[in-house]
């Protein structure tokens, strides 16, 4: 008996021992190592080199039989460091490859090619004079999880705007500086609205709107989900802190909830400027330890999410970056908008489009964990553009 178990044992642990460090990967595309031609990028986030006997097979058949057949059909890397406004990238990479790879001790051990997928063509609009490092993670996480991407000129009426959106099977909007508050009625203010920029917020309003209009998949990120509001008729609160100061004198607020700022004066150009004291001084406050600037916090998924709550998930969520001091206004609402995802403090942190196939705004910056070290936010990251090149690609088959 005591042979029996021994035996038991011994075999158990020789079966773990010869599956130990081996992971499986399935359906994931397949993307180009940046420098390297012995490894390879897959999954969005992750990369690997080939064990020296690694097997290929392809069920899709499309003549791929080893490594040289395969890193041939995934393609080169593209350079887009120095894109401008209007240029393509990634048109030269071939169709996406999904596989499902296995791993063992780091090292790619198999690989079997399931299908091929075309690369959907996604926009993102311009914020500059070059491309900025949030654009920069967005082409990243686009190409990576097989797309190609434009980096949209701004357009000045609805004729360039058309031409513009034409081609697309998908936008997204990255952040940037605050818009016009004459968009919505109002004046800049104290704290409130700088650092304008008129002919974007002409750009993106129209590319909003008619992406709205012809239903073009999108997500609209940061300052994208405060142009979705205007774009269709809502409004902004200007300033969080002064916001949430004002409902702290109301007494919407405990004041055991909130950490009172100082005023030091206010910027006169996005912080560029140089600052001008405030006279009487602004009362401002941090509400339910929620600061949004430079920070990071969980959202609040509600129930009624189309678009967000197959992604995280819903209810608190894991943290994201925030990094703004406006937001949409929940009290003026653009109109079809939906609030599916606040702050600990109430701020709306995500709005839908639910009469279209797929248009989320959120104001965290999921994007900025493409990057991040920590695989569980960079594979969250992904989902989102996973989600975005999903309903493209199927747009783009019609």
């Amino acid at each position: 008996m005591k042979r029996v178990a021994f035996l038991i044992v011994l075999t158990l642990a020789l079966t773990c021992g010869a599956t130990f460090g081996a992971e499986r990967f399935e359906n994931v595309v397949l993307h180009p190592a940046a420098k390297s031609d012995e490894s390879l990028e897959f999954d969005g986030n992750r990369s690997a080199p080939f064990a020296s006997d690694v097997v290929v097979s392809d069920e899709a058949s499309l003549g791929i039989a080893d490594v040289a057949t395969l890193l041939a059909a995934v393609g080169k890397t593209p350079d887009f460091d120095a894109a401008r406004p209007g240029d393509r990238v990634g048109d030269d990479l071939p169709d996406a490859l999904v596989a499902d790879l296995t791993l063992e001790e780091g090292k790619i051990m198999t690989v079997v090619i399931k299908s091929r997928q075309t690369r959907p063509l996604i926009g993102i609009t311009w914020t500059g004079a070059s491309v900025n490092a949030s654009q920069k993670r967005i082409a990243t996480a686009i190409l990576r999880n097989g797309g190609r991407v434009k980096f949209m000129a701004r357009v000045a009426n609805d004729e360039e705007c058309d031409a513009a959106i034409a081609e697309l099977d998908g936008l997204v909007m990255p952040g940037g500086a605050d818009l016009d508050p004459e968009r919505y009625g109002e004046k800049p203010y104290p704290h409130g609205s700088v650092g304008i920029q008129p002919d974007r917020d002409v750009s993106d309003v129209l590319t909003t709107r008619r992406a709205i209009a012809i239903n073009l998949p999108g997500i609209w990120i940061c300052r994208g989900e405060q142009t979705i509001n205007v774009a269709l008729g809502g409004a902004l609160i200007q300033d969080i802190p002064s916001y949430q100061g004002g409902r702290a004198m109301k007494g919407e607020i405990p004041a055991d909830q909130t950490k009172t700022l100082p005023d030091e004066g206010a910027p006169t150009d996005y912080g560029k400027g140089p600052v001008v004291p405030c006279v009487p001084s602004h009362y401002r406050v941090v509400a339910y330890a929620t600061p949004h600037g430079d920070s990071r916090h969980a959202v609040d998924v509600a129930e009624n999410s189309k678009f967000l709550a197959p992604i995280i998930g819903v209810g608190v969520s894991p943290s994201f970056v925030s990094s703004h001091h406006q937001a949409a206004d929940a009290a003026r609402l653009g109109e079809g908008l939906t609030v599916v995802a606040t702050a600990p403090d109430g701020i709306v942190e995500a709005l839908e489009y639910q009469a279209n196939d797929f248009a989320l705004a959120t104001q965290f910056h999921f994007e900025s964990d493409v990057l991040s070290q920590a695989p569980e936010r960079a594979e969250l990251c992904d989902k989102f553009f996973l989600e975005l090149l999903r309903f493209a690609r199927m747009r783009s088959s019609r």
